[in-house]
């Protein structure tokens, strides 16, 4: 970086702003406190441009605008900006997007997240949200599918903590397990904050720490044994009890594991924490299908636009990416439109989950799946993301039968 400018709301952020300066790799970086217009100004009295901006605009709104546009007329062409804020407002995120910014990101910010933002080559950058990000024409060779013998491997991911993949990846593999006559098995990989053994009352004192704990004898049928605890026709691998479980885990562990978990299994589901470790790109590339849920909101929002990012960074063909949005109807304070969310992400909603904390709360209060419970809605929407996740559909009666490809006629506007 030729010269980074960090601006500061307040001057209790000087801190962050140092942290941010460290994990760009910056040893001198000019930090400024005040608002847009006031940064102007020291930029002129100094006469410097920065290459770099990271522009904290605090609790202000839409009327920052203005100033920003006073401060760009100080920085040369190019300028890669990243904006951080506590204001959750759609239309201020369109506003700064349209000007060239490259994201923003409520407080508090992480410094790595910004630093990867900002020293992304501006060839591998997305193009503003105006429209579906295209495929490259000539893509880097994808990942090979996984060359196990199950038909499925689905991975579940959260946008956003508390987004619901852990409770979608359940009652979507015990709806595999029922309904489609395929051996499931669920896998909680989520080892410090899991909890499928709770909501489905298991009681299992091995799990995936027998993996974790000794991964030198390497993953067979009968470690799977050990591992497994059944929930009638659904296997399940729970996650330890120990919050302070910090295992070291490795990429060769998890293709063990889905290697192993493929020969006797035809849906393999794994349940991933709402965190970025190394050996989860590796899960991600080993999946035939990757479920992103999120809910429409800014926070979820803008966390799975990030995570696009990094699936286009890790060249995960975008066919294999399958988006859902969780509790579909809610009225958040800040909710924004599907449009938005296929806009700013670059990718078309699959699925949506209807609202119903009823069932979901009766459910975990039984320690049952939601089809156990009354008849929902929310039991049909994942029902119709269960049949889609294997290439199933319906016949006008009802009958399943083959639907001619994966999320065949689902993603007609996004491969025209």
């Amino acid at each position: 970086m030729r010269l980074l400018l960090i601006v500061i709301s307040d001057a209790t952020r000087q801190e962050w702003a140092q942290s941010v300066a460290a994990a760009c790799g910056v040893a001198d970086p000019k930090i400024f406190w005040g608002s847009p217009v006031q940064a102007a100004a020291k930029l002129a009295e100094h006469q410097i441009t920065p290459s770099h901006l990271v522009l904290d605009i605090g609790a202000r709104g839409s009327d920052v605008l203005d100033e920003i546009d006073q401060l760009a007329q100080h920085c040369e062409a190019g300028t890669r900006v990243v904006a951080v804020g506590d204001t959750n407002d759609i239309q201020l995120y369109r506003s700064l997007i349209a000007r060239g910014v490259m994201e923003y990101l409520p407080m508090p910010a992480d410094a790595a997240e910004i630093a990867r933002i900002l020293t992304t080559p501006v060839a591998a950058a997305p193009p503003p949200p105006v429209a579906p990000v295209p495929i490259p024409v000539a893509p880097a060779p994808a990942p090979a599918a996984p060359s196990s013998a199950a038909r499925h491997v689905i991975t579940f991911m959260s946008a956003g903590s508390g987004d619901g993949a852990s409770t979608a990846a359940l009652n979507t593999a015990y709806a595999l397990s029922q309904q489609f006559n395929g051996a499931t098995v669920l896998v909680d990989m989520d080892y410090q904050f899991g909890m499928v053994a709770k909501h489905l009352d298991l009681q299992n004192q091995y799990g995936i720490r027998d993996l974790f704990d000794h991964p030198e004898r390497g993953v067979d049928a009968t470690l799977i044994k050990r591992m497994v605890a059944s929930y009638g026709k659904l296997d399940v691998i729970t996650a330890p009890a120990e919050l302070r479980y910090l295992p070291n885990v490795t990429p060769d562990a998890i293709r063990g594991l889905v290697d192993t978990l493929s020969q006797s299994y035809t849906n393999v589901i794994l349940d991933l924490p709402h965190v970025w470790l190394p050996w989860m790109e590796t899960a991600c590339k080993e999946s035939t299908q990757l479920v992103l849920v999120s809910q429409l909101w800014l926070k979820s929002v803008s966390h799975a636009a990030r995570m696009m990012r990094v699936f286009r960074d890790i060249n995960i063909p975008m066919e294999r990416i399958v988006t859902v949005i969780n509790r579909s109807g809610a009225k958040f304070k800040e909710a924004i439109e599907p449009k938005d969310f296929e806009r700013v992400c670059g990718t078309e909603i699959d699925f949506t989950l209807a609202n119903d904390i009823k069932t979901i709360s009766a459910a975990e209060a039984a320690a049952r799946s939601v089809f156990e419970m009354d008849e929902s809605q929310l039991a049909r929407d994942i029902n119709r993301l269960a049949r889609g996740l294997v290439g199933l559909t319906t016949t006008n009666h009802g009958a399943v039968k083959g639907g001619g490809g994966l999320l065949a006629g689902l993603r007609k506007k996004r491969d025209s």
